[in-house]
């Protein structure tokens, strides 16, 4: 399943590549599992969300043909 987020945009824009949009849902699924279990400032919770942050940066240069 792809992000909310990144739906439209695929529609329109395909710049993005499968891998990475799996890799960011997977991420995005991971951070809200580990987020029930821990709390939000958790060494992992804080892991997640940075490598979430790298790939979605990424996704976004993409978009924009970087």
């Amino acid at each position: 399943m792809v992000p909310q987020t990144l739906r439209g945009v695929s529609r329109t824009n395909n710049k993005i590549s499968n891998d990475l949009k799996a890799t960011i849902e997977h991420l995005r699924l991971e951070l809200m599992n580990a987020a029930t279990q821990d709390n939000f400032s958790s060494g992992t919770i804080l892991e997640l969300s940075q490598r979430l942050d790298q790939y979605i940066v990424m996704a976004q240069s993409q978009m924009l043909g970087k």
